[in-house]
């Protein structure tokens, strides 16, 4: 009988596994980084964006990428804000309903508290998660431990996240929702838009994390941040440049670091939206402000002119007769 149950529970753990391989994938905005599926039931990834240490002071942040039927069994660790990023996630503190956590989403997991968290079993799911690493659990906590058993996951009652405030519009081309009305600056080339993704206070302990859109042939001037800043390009291809460098394009994923006093600019690529969040280290905006990147910009416009061109060549006179020729029989 013990045999014959030991199989059951077998076959229930790698049930919700299966849910990865029959659900289709769909696309997630940042890059998976590396399996971590040892520690998880299901195919999961982890991606290391932002490491703690003692010049920008901030809270370790990862993104983790869990497949569908994806997740953790119940543990405790640092605070922790998570930010959803793309399909649907669940978490679950011990004792209360499952909180569905969906694209822009923000919860806030204090110190110690027992919960599990993944994915919904039809569907992907990335997540950022910013925490304590450092943090240590005291000798006398008594936190639920354990796997999360198969019927547990299979007859979740979900609530709504508490925080939705970044959830984009349906349809939306952008990872985070923003506000109509732009916002104009003597210090950008045209008007941008801003919201905050995570904002004061928070479980984390992080900076605010602040929003910001350009539009297609908008950057900033010249400037640098006492305290240094954070950037992580979150939507369409940008540039940014530090004083000396040559630009450096960013694509979705991608995390720059400024260090205190070094002056730089960043926007949107030529022929491009771009969006990404800004984070201040000890939530410090003190600016200095210089003249623009024109010629910097112009000739990025150059070089994106001559990548079309050479994409598509003038055609010639003969070779307009040929085309002209063929769709004429095709009709």
């Amino acid at each position: 009988m013990l045999k014959l149950i030991l199989c059951l529970l077998t076959v229930l753990s790698f049930a919700t596994v299966a849910y990865a391989k029959d659900a289709p994938q769909m696309s997630v905005p940042f890059p998976l980084g590396r399996d971590i599926s040892d520690h998880f039931v299901g195919t999961v990834h982890r991606n290391d964006i932002i490491m703690a240490d003692d010049v920008y002071k901030l809270p370790q942040t990862n993104v983790i990428t869990f497949e569908p039927g994806s997740h953790s069994g119940w543990h405790v660790h640092g605070a922790m804000t998570i930010i959803g990023l793309a399909g649907t996630g669940v978490y679950q503190e011990w004792g209360k309903p499952a909180v569905l956590i969906r694209q822009g989403d923000v919860v806030q997991i204090p110190a110690g508290t027992s919960h599990w968290h993944g994915a919904t079993k039809n569907s992907r799911f990335q997540q950022i998660v910013i925490y304590d690493k450092d943090w240590q659990a005291p000798k006398d906590l008594a936190a639920h431990m354990g796997p999360v058993t198969d019927t547990e996951y299979q007859h979740l009652t979900f609530v709504d996240a508490k925080d939705r405030r970044s959830e984009p519009e349906k349809g939306s081309e952008f990872l985070f929702a923003y506000p109509k009305q732009a916002f104009s600056s003597s210090n950008f080339n045209h008007p941008v838009y801003l919201s905050t993704v995570v904002g004061q206070p928070n479980e984390a302990k992080t900076p605010n994390w602040t929003y910001v859109v350009f539009p297609q042939g908008t950057y900033n001037r010249w400037h640098s941040h006492k305290t240094g800043q954070v950037l992580i390009a979150t939507d369409g291809i940008g540039y940014h440049q530090i004083k000396g460098e040559k630009p450096q394009i960013l694509h979705p994923g991608d995390v720059v670091y400024y260090p205190p006093g070094v002056v730089q600019w960043h926007g949107a690529a030529p022929g491009s939206k771009f969006a990404h969040i800004a984070i201040s280290p000890e939530d410090n905006h003190e600016v200095t402000w210089y003249d623009f990147p024109v010629k910097e910009y112009a000739a990025l416009e150059d070089l994106s002119k001559q990548a079309e061109q050479a994409e598509n060549p003038v055609k010639t006179t003969q070779n307009a007769q040929n085309e002209a020729a063929l769709y004429k029989d095709r009709r």
